[in-house]
């Protein structure tokens, strides 16, 4: 966690918790089933901002989630033979020492992790240590940046995680910051946005510039996924990446399980009054636009000949799940404008690739 100077975690910093908890559940069990099948040895873990480990309450952040989850899977780790490595870094000296406790705690009353996993301690400025550690690129990796408002996570930074064969990463950032003083050459060390890119954006969709900012920089296959925090005036967001489309299908299905309206903010981000209740005389309006825009895009791409799995990668990407694909699919099916084919929910990598949609 980013430093929590041993307050209680606020409401905005839990559900950035359980979103991280919440997709590490989803992604340990896959790496190591895949140990077996791929003969992966050994899987990384980066916890770069590690904070204290718990608040006040003893709720824990972001390390201790990590080895509770490694604990609930540790029987299958073991008979995996699957070397787990855990990175846990904390900068500051008296938070750096509570974190080492704390963590000493947790692994005493559960020898098993203890004995199954490598843990190595780091008290280290982020970039020296991002720009020193000797990363597997091929192997399994797994990053949480939880940064302290905006200057981490620059563009030398950010291509460094997107040129991972094979790596997951989650980072936190202050995007309302980024509007208020993107134009300062201080801010511009870091990051290249301009406030100019705000200037047509409603205040409360700064996280989408920011990250249509990260996107631009992407020239591979990796995709990314946004989701909005606000905390009282303020607009701060995550920004998840993985080079695998199951990877994103996960992160996106924990979104859409907090907000089930559009799946990428913790509030009403398109201020739509169908949210709030309200409903209009004309029925058009009475749909999400999210998923209004998303049935628009898929009537292009099928008039393009896209094949169904191109249709499903450009639908994450758009940051919806493939059942909302599907959603529009079957009704098309229904009102007989398309063939009927066979659908999927997840795992779209497992379908044919070929596989195109026919018209009636």
């Amino acid at each position: 966690m980013a430093k929590n100077f041993f307050k209680k975690f606020d409401e905005e910093t839990l559900l950035k918790l359980e979103i991280f908890e919440d997709y590490f559940k989803e992604w340990l069990p896959v790496f190591i089933k895949n140990a077996i099948n791929y003969s992966w040895t050994e899987c990384f873990i980066y916890d770069f901002f590690a904070g204290a480990g718990k608040d006040t309450e003893d709720r824990f952040g972001s390390p201790l989630i990590i080895l509770k989850t490694i604990n609930e899977n540790i029987e299958k780790i073991i008979k995996s033979k699957l070397k787990i490595r855990f990175t846990i870094n904390e900068f500051d000296e008296v938070t750096f020492a509570r974190l080492k406790e704390n963590v000493r705690i947790f692994l005493e009353n559960n020898h098993a992790v203890k004995d199954s996993i490598e843990i190595e301690f780091c008290k280290e400025d982020f970039k020296k240590l991002f720009n020193e550690i000797k990363f597997e690129y091929d192997k399994p990796n797994f990053m949480f940046l939880d940064q302290f408002g905006v200057k981490q996570i620059t563009e030398e930074v950010f291509k460094k995680l997107i040129s991972f064969k094979r790596n997951d990463f989650l980072f936190f950032i202050s995007s309302t910051h980024i509007k208020r003083f993107g134009d300062s050459l201080e801010f511009q060390k870091y990051l290249k946005i301009k406030k100019e890119n705000f200037e047509n954006a409603k205040p409360f969709h700064a996280h989408r510039i920011v990250f249509e900012y990260y996107k631009s920089l992407i020239n591979n296959n990796y995709v990314i996924a946004p989701f909005s925090i606000k905390k009282n005036q303020n607009i701060h967001g995550l920004i998840f990446g993985s080079n695998h489309s199951y990877g994103v299908e996960k992160f996106l299905k924990v979104c859409w399980n907090i907000n089930k309206n559009t799946g990428d903010a913790n509030y009403n981000i398109d201020d739509e009054k169908i949210i709030d209740g309200q409903l209009s005389i004309f029925p058009e309006e009475n749909k999400i636009k999210k998923l209004s825009h998303l049935e628009e895009k898929i009537e292009n791409w099928i008039k393009r000949d896209l094949s169904l799995y191109e249709i499903y990668n450009k639908t994450i990407e758009f940051g919806c799940q493939p059942k909302h694909a599907n959603n529009f699919l079957k009704g098309l099916i229904k009102n007989r404008k398309i063939k009927p084919l066979e659908l999927v929910n997840d795992r779209i990598h497992q379908i044919d690739k070929n596989k195109k949609i026919e018209f009636l």
